[in-house]
């Protein structure tokens, strides 16, 4: 019991700091506004950081996928500032600070389309009648880049790419079965999970299960919910509640799980392998959900 309260007590209240990747937060922060901006345009359905899984279980990420009628729009997002270059099987981004080697944005895309038009394949709907056009999209006008980048005509900024949809923007729809059928696939399709921790950081990744009072709890799958544990560290009451009795109530679905700050979330970040236990004291927000237009 006290070994209990104590170590719900330094969780709750003084939890570890972690600071946010400034990188990652103006990447988010320059996808939501681009999808705020798309999503001004009406017609559209627009499907956000979804999660396509290929013939071998493999699981891959797609920023966006643009259903305007009969075209269908797949884009890799980048928020990258400086120069780009490639050199063999990487793109070399060159900023003021530093020299940064990335996988190939543009064959990882390639790839991820034929993936989801297999996808569509296996889900028995026909894209015979539909066109898939896929694009690297910079957020940033004034970027560098080199010659062999700038006559790939599929990688623009998000400014072309935007003018790109108003020019091709069509009135003409499939029928509201295809249309529905269409949305409720895309709908199904998963979200990485992000852990919202105390200071900052975010985690992306996998919840494989609860971790409450040393047991596993499984968790539904293919669930969407954003979950504010809101431990109100410092309000005396909440504080109480959260250190000895009133465990928080997280639904789920059906399901009530009950969590004290020690207890943990079995988590697989994004690209990584192996499970973390990550302490609830020190999530403020749990969010897996998508936005749809």
């Amino acid at each position: 019991m006290l070994k209990n309260f104590w170590q719900n007590y330094k969780l709750v209240s003084n939890p570890s700091i972690t600071p946010p990747d400034m990188v990652s937060r103006a990447g988010n922060l320059a996808e939501s506004e681009f999808f705020d901006t798309i999503s001004q345009i009406k017609g559209l359905n627009i499907y956000k950081n979804k999660r396509v899984k290929d013939s071998e279980a493999g699981l891959h990420e797609i920023d966006f996928i643009i259903v305007d009628g009969f075209k269908i729009y797949l884009i890799e997002f980048k928020h990258w500032v400086g120069s780009i270059k490639i050199e063999g099987d990487e793109w070399i981004q060159t900023t003021k600070k530093r020299t940064i080697a990335h996988q190939d944005p543009f064959a990882k895309l390639l790839k991820h389309t034929q993936i989801f038009k297999d996808f569509l394949a296996n889900k028995e709907f026909n894209l015979s009648n539909y066109t898939v056009l896929s694009f690297v999209v910079f957020d940033k006008t004034r970027i560098s880049m080199s010659k062999q980048i700038r006559q790939n005509k599929q990688i623009i900024t998000k400014h072309n790419f935007l003018n790109l949809i108003h020019k091709n923007h069509n009135k003409i729809r499939p029928n509201s079965d295809e249309q529905n059928r269409l949305r409720e696939i895309l709908s199904s399709m998963t979200v990485w999970s992000r852990l919202h921790l105390y200071g900052g950081e975010v985690l992306t990744g996998s919840i494989r299960y609860f971790l409450i009072g040393s047991k596993k709890k499984k968790l539904p799958k293919h669930f969407r919910v954003n979950l504010d544990l809101n431990w109100q560290r410092n309000s005396t009451i909440s504080f109480i509640n959260a250190l000895f009795g009133k465990r928080k109530k997280l639904k789920i679905k059906s399901k009530i799980y009950k969590i004290h700050p020690n207890d943990s979330v079995g988590f697989i970040q994004a690209g990584g392998y192996g499970i973390k236990h990550i302490k609830f004291g020190l999530i403020e927000k749990i969010v897996k959900d998508d936005e749809i237009i």
